[in-house]
């Protein structure tokens, strides 16, 4: 009989260990419904800048004016090859597209109007790209704005742009042009990409389009007015929406983007308050209006008058202005006040406006952190990229502390990389950076609900090609960047999976980080939606307790029995 005993409790620590097995493997894993995908920006990749009626925007200007800054009439040429790069998302089992509409493609300045006008031909170019989306079963996440201003909304405006407070409407005009032409086919909406990123690059360090720096009041401005033109957006989606014109279950954000910043010593409440200053200045300045109304109190000190105020019905406008988070992220840095006695960035040579009332020295890394290749390193824009996983999920966390029961959909996350093709460092980064995401849901129990890698292709990275960013090399030719049209051979531009993007297709079709054990065991392809090992895994725990019952019950049955056996003998 003990040796029985023994036989079964054998048995039932080989088949439960396999299950618990199972289960480690499964904890590894994601929702069913949770998005892998990945994001684009129209001028980044459209190209066609001449074509189906579209107009300048202000970057087709500004790569003209500013000296080394390159062009993207050309850029990877989507607009006549999307058909292509859809199969290859299909191939990849992506679930979701981030892509952006070209204001000045759907619409075309109208000099007696004093304003924009539909343009039918960049309009169907749009309905076009999102139904064959949609036939694929990839869910399109359109960004309303994503940089590129019609060019006339800048010259033909005084104050020019963001900063001239006409622009509310001319944007609502426009968002409700497009909620019309696509609100029955797509589901997520953001209205805005990155807004901290367009305003202070074009209006406080004039890297980026317009070019605008040395005001201590235009960045601010220009901010003021596109978090009214956001709110004012939203309440039309939602207007359309209660009317049936846009779907049910549609939801609209704002995009962030939030660089991380820890206390260059945790151990000095002066860095302490920078890293807190740097966070509040950067997103606080978009995210506190769309959750409370108004903006951070640290910033209201700092600037003062120069911060611009919202009268009542804008902060009743505002407040409540999203249906979810969501957040693109890059990098995290170490802070310190620029006036400390370890920062490296003096005060003074910080841009004019919100740099340096932000008053924060990010120059430096926190230890851990992955150096850029020499190659990479090169490159400027590059140089800014550091790679430092936990921060991407403190930055998870900072946001949803600011309303827990908000989604969060990661809108943007990748590596800076070079033209190497056989890249190890974007591979270990969407591994290490996924890794975090993963906690943030199983750990921190945060509903993150999708993630998406940027960038599907090589893109123009605003001014350059050097950037690569793509979990697919492009091959650019000596004349991308030119400021001259010029027709691509068929051989230019070429599509090349790097081994992130081999990898990244194994974790989007398993829904598993662990991608290279559970891919064996997928059965079924991406435009089947099927997800068979979820199924298989869940019937093996069954069999598996099964199992150890039915052997139970035999030694039970057999014990039982012999035992009156003897009775009775």
């Amino acid at each position: 009989m003990r040796r029985l005993l023994q036989l079964v409790g054998c048995v039932a620590t080989v088949l439960l260990a396999a299950t618990d097995s199972t289960a480690a493997a499964e904890s590894r894993c994601f929702a069913d419904d949770f998005l892998f995908g990945s994001a684009t920006a129209s001028y980044q990749v459209e190209g066609a800048v001449n074509e189906g009626g579209r107009t300048p925007s202000i970057w087709d200007q500004f790569c003209r004016e500013r000296p080394g800054v390159k062009c993207a009439n050309v850029a990877d040429d989507f607009y006549h090859r999307y058909k292509s790069d859809i199969q290859l998302m299909v191939k990849m089992g992506l679930q979701s597209f981030r892509f952006s509409i070209s204001w000045s493609r759907v619409m075309n300045w109208d000099s007696a109007l004093h304003g924009m006008r539909p343009n039918p031909d960049g309009i169907a170019f749009y309905h076009a790209l999102i139904d064959e989306l949609n036939a694929k079963n990839i869910k399109p996440i359109l960004t309303l704005y994503h940089w590129d201003l019609p060019l006339e909304l800048h010259t033909e405006l005084s104050p020019q742009g963001w900063l001239n407070s006409d622009i509310v409407q001319h944007y609502a005009e426009y968002a409700m042009l497009i909620f019309h032409e696509y609100g029955s086919k797509v589901d997520l909406w953001t209205t805005f990409n990155e807004p901290l990123s367009f305003t202070t690059a074009g209006y406080a360090t004039g890297r980026e389009a317009p070019g605008f720096t040395g005001s201590p009041t235009q960045v601010y401005t220009a901010t003021h007015n596109v978090l009214l033109s956001h709110a004012r957006a939203v309440q039309l989606f939602r207007e359309l929406k209660n009317s049936h014109v846009i779907n049910d279950k549609a939801r609209i954000a704002i995009v962030l983007n939030a660089d991380y910043a820890y206390p260059l010593d945790e151990s000095n409440p002066d860095d302490v308050e920078a890293a807190s200053r740097k966070m509040e200045f950067d997103v606080g300045w978009f995210l506190s209006p769309i959750v409370s109304g108004d903006y951070p109190s640290v910033m209201r000190e700092v600037v003062g008058d120069r911060l611009p105020r919202f009268t009542p019905e804008d902060t009743e406008l505002l407040k409540g202005s999203y249906d979810l988070f969501m957040l693109n992220h890059y990098s995290t840095r170490a802070a310190t006040d620029c006036g400390s006695s370890v920062s490296k960035t003096e005060c003074s040579k910080l841009a004019i406006g919100w740099q340096r009332d932000r008053g924060v020295d990010i120059s430096q890394t926190v230890p851990g952190t992955r150096p850029r290749s020499e190659k990479a390193l090169k490159d400027s824009h590059c140089a800014s990229f550091t790679a430092y996983p936990p921060g991407y999920l403190e930055t998870i966390k900072w946001l949803h502390k600011h309303d827990t029961s908000a989604d969060i959909l990661l809108t943007e996350n990748g590596w800076c990389g070079d033209d190497e093709i056989d890249n190890p460092d974007q591979l270990w980064y969407f591994q290490a950076y996924l890794e975090q995401v993963h906690k943030a849901i199983t750990e921190e129990h945060i509903p993150v609900i999708g993630y998406t890698a940027w960038s599907f292709l090589d893109n123009y990275e605003w001014g350059s090609y050097e950037s690569r960013f793509g979990l697919y090399y492009v091959n650019y030719t000596s004349e991308s960047g030119s400021p001259d049209f010029y027709q691509p051979k068929p051989s230019d531009l070429a599509r090349i999976p790097r081994p992130s993007a081999k990898w990244f297709q194994k974790v989007a079709t398993s829904k598993c980080l662990n991608a290279d054990e559970t891919s064996a065991t997928t059965t079924k392809t991406h435009e089947s939606g099927g997800h068979s090992h979820h199924v298989w895994r869940w019937l093996f725990g069954i069999v598996a307790i099964a199992a150890v019952g039915f052997v139970a019950v035999v030694v039970l049955v057999f014990f039982v029995g012999r035992r009156i056996w003897r009775h009775f003998r």
